[in-house]
């Protein structure tokens, strides 16, 4: 049976492979196509580039309070039977466009084939085309491509796409490649300032702080320069891969305990989503909502208190330090969120999240900014990366999550704070490095790692209880009240 895909790749970062796909969905989506959309790795950016771009191609507007519509799949995440599993909870039809990370091989630290692209496309039978930038190369690009295909032992690539080429350059390269290599040459992206995204110390800029004219302009191109006849082709030969769908994804009633049960009824849970806190997987909201919770949007910048008749709360990752001096300004957002954390209300709370918990943030202007205050520490730019990669992570004490529970997850921040937490032992794969962080209480985890919740449905779990039985107290305590 057939499941269009694609899998977007490239022999390192920076070639290109973003502002093609970008502009490879944009285009699908405006010839009417249905498209969806995926990233290779813990990556925030690219999943929000590719809604941008779905939403340029239907001509409809984003707005911050919208669910994220591109999917992480990570197979240091999960293994390939759930990798697989949750490639198929979209359905067959349409085209299914994976973008990678990093160089097509390089996975967990660098070095392994498990966690890259390359391993990603196997693991769901995508053939691959890849992105390179041609840029003051000629010939020496077919021996680039004969390199890469030597290492792919599955004989997945299928095409090539040049970029920083003119048209007279691909020209001449196009017969090259393909007679010394076999590979389809399938377009090209010239030289043009428009197609070139500015980034900061995370990756690339959120798609909200990008020239307007950057994902018309990289459709437009696609739409000229992309051989779609032969596109098409390549990915329409995909095969839809072997992975048995169970009623529910999330039950994996399989790897835990038969007396383990989701609960059903519906708590509410508050989700900062603006444009200070955005980082957050697909996948995670999907599983809450499937464990019981009705996902209430709001924003920590523009909303003056926290929704009403709420149960639990996330705080997503994001660019809390772009707006330090207005969440400081909020103080009817500060003042609540302060007192219910103190109440009990279950809060999980990562990276930017996490340090808007703290005593003090230092902005973008390089000043201090007071924040939340439930949690010790200052937090500041370090200028380089900090514990930055995949990561393990166990609590030392079962606190927030059941004894022995694992969750995979990353970092990747620029900033520090006085105060990590010491909860929680957190490990890099492969190094065996590791180090102490996270605040966790009965009803609080907060800390610098982002967890991926496929890796772990014992954090779904935990938090969905957690935020439960605080329903159940506050409904039991306004029975009281209206008795008095």
């Amino acid at each position: 049976m057939k499941r269009p895909g694609i899998m977007i790749a490239a022999p390192g970062s920076g070639s290109g492979k973003t502002t093609f796909t970008t502009g490879l969905l944009a285009a699908l989506s405006a010839r009417g196509e249905t498209v969806y959309a995926y990233k290779c790795g813990p990556d925030y950016i690219d999943p929000m580039y590719h809604m941008a771009a779905l939403r340029e191609g239907q001509k409809q507007q984003a707005g911050w309070n919208q669910k994220p519509v591109s999917r992480n799949l990570d197979t240091f995440f999960t293994d390939d039977q759930t990798t697989r599993r949750l490639y198929l909870e979209d359905p067959d039809d349409g085209y299914h466009i994976v973008e990678g990370v990093m160089g097509l091989y390089d996975g967990v630290a660098g070095t392994e084939e498990q966690g890259s692209s390359y391993d990603l496309a196997r693991a769901l039978g995508l053939p691959i085309i890849l992105v390179v930038n041609a840029r003051g190369q000629g010939r020496s690009l077919a021996a680039l491509l004969a390199g890469f295909q030597k290492f792919d032992v599955h004989h997945l690539i299928r095409g090539v796409v040049l970029n920083q080429t003119s048209k007279e350059m691909y020209l001449r390269l196009a017969p090259l490649i393909e007679s010394e290599t076999g590979l389809a040459c399938l377009g090209f992206l010239p030289k043009d300032s428009r197609l070139e995204a500015p980034s900061r110390h995370l990756g690339l800029l959120a798609p909200g702080e990008l020239p307007e004219a950057y994902i018309r302009a990289a459709r437009e191109t696609v739409e000229q320069q992309l051989d779609w006849e032969r596109f098409f082709r390549i990915a329409s030969a995909a095969e839809r891969p072997n992975g048995e769908m169970k009623a529910d994804p999330n039950d994996r009633s399989d790897d835990k305990p038969k007396n383990q049960t989701y609960d059903k009824s519906s708590v509410r849970l508050a989700v900062a989503r603006d444009a200070a806190f955005s980082f957050c997987y697909a996948d995670n909201l999907r599983m809450l909502e499937r464990a019981g919770a009705e996902l209430v949007f709001f924003s920590l910048l523009a909303d003056a208190h926290l929704p009403e008749r709420i149960d639990g709360l996330l705080l997503s990752g994001g660019y809390p330090e772009l707006y330090a001096e207005q969440l400081s300004e909020n103080s009817g957002m500060l003042r609540d969120i302060r007192d219910a954390v103190r109440s009990g209300l279950p809060t999980v709370a990562e990276c930017g999240g996490f340090l808007y918990l703290q005593q003090e943030l230092q902005g973008s202007d390089g000043q201090m900014h007071p924040m939340v205050g439930v949690l010790p520490g200052m937090a500041s730019n370090q200028g380089r990366p900090v514990r930055f990669g995949y990561a393990m992570i166990r609590e030392k004490s079962p606190t927030f999550l059941p004894e022995g529970t694992i969750c995979r997850g990353h970092e990747f921040h620029y900033y520090d704070s006085t105060e990590n937490g010491s909860s929680c032992l957190v490990e890099k794969p492969v190094t065996g490095r590791s180090w102490e962080a996270v605040f966790t209480t009965e009803t609080l985890w907060a800390g610098f790692p982002h967890v991926y919740y496929p890796a772990c449905p014992e954090f779904v779990e935990s938090f969905i209880s957690r935020m439960k039985r605080y329903s159940q107290s506050m409904e039991e305590y306004a029975s009281v009240r209206s008795m008095e």
